[in-house]
């Protein structure tokens, strides 16, 4: 809140309660694991002209050998491994940023896979520097479900944070209803950018990464009711 106003010119003093007085964000210089993870991303569909998750790309990263990885050689990758010095919360961190940024994107194939942007390049090239939010020591203490808390304390207003327990509720009944985990539906991430752009109409909502044409057909409406808009 205090960067919003200082935008425009007014300031107000830091409350000392919450969790960004008690515990300010720390930043880090990224621009050497963004070039790792956009390179796995660039490689994969440059050599091999394949697309993965996230998941998927943070296994490759560090080097783990999973069967699917030897199934696709993607062992031999030159990039695989380079990130075995990050553990599998601080690349997610690191996507979460660069999605974030506009650095990557999800693509709108109905899958989650990974793509670059116009942007990704000049990182790549060393062209542009990043500084990435490290995540605070008390959401690695806390478990799963505390990261889950401490992300939606920081990163959303009270308004959008309305908005994303609405769509989060929704998701949990649809995916009751058809026989899915709720990640099916959408990610949390997904949920997150829905409820921060607040889409007004289903042209809004086709540009949130995740949302694909399928997705959008069968889920559009409702997620436009579930923020706010009556009739589409």
């Amino acid at each position: 809140r205090q960067r919003l106003l200082a935008y425009f010119d007014q300031a107000i003093e830091p409350c000392g309660n919450c969790d960004t007085c008690l515990e300010p964000p720390q930043a880090w210089d990224g621009t050497v694991a963004a070039q790792k993870v956009l390179s796995a991303v660039y490689r994969l569909w440059r050599e091999r002209g394949q697309r993965f998750g996230a998941g998927y790309v943070i296994d490759i990263l560090r080097g783990k050998p999973t069967a699917r990885i030897e199934r696709y050689g993607h062992d031999t990758l030159t990039v695989f491994g380079v990130g075995a010095d990050l553990s599998e919360q601080a690349w997610r961190g690191v996507l979460r940023q660069l999605l974030a940024q506009r650095l990557l994107v999800v693509d709108h194939d109905g899958y989650g896979t990974l793509a670059l942007t116009d942007g990704s390049r000049a990182v790549l090239k060393g062209e542009r520097h990043l500084m990435l939010r490290r995540e605070p020591a008390s959401t690695a203490r806390g478990g799963r479900g505390a990261s889950k808390r401490v992300k939606e304390t920081v990163f959303l207003e009270p308004d959008a944070q309305v908005r994303f327990d609405a769509l989060r509720a929704w998701r949990a009944e649809t995916a009751r209803s058809h026989g899915v985990p709720a990640y099916v539906i959408f990610h949390d991430a997904t949920l997150r950018e829905i409820a921060l752009s607040h889409p007004s109409s289903l042209d809004d909502l086709a540009r949130v990464s995740g949302v694909g044409a399928r997705k959008l057909d069968a889920y559009g409406v409702e997620l436009l009711h579930c923020v706010g808009v009556a009739d589409t």
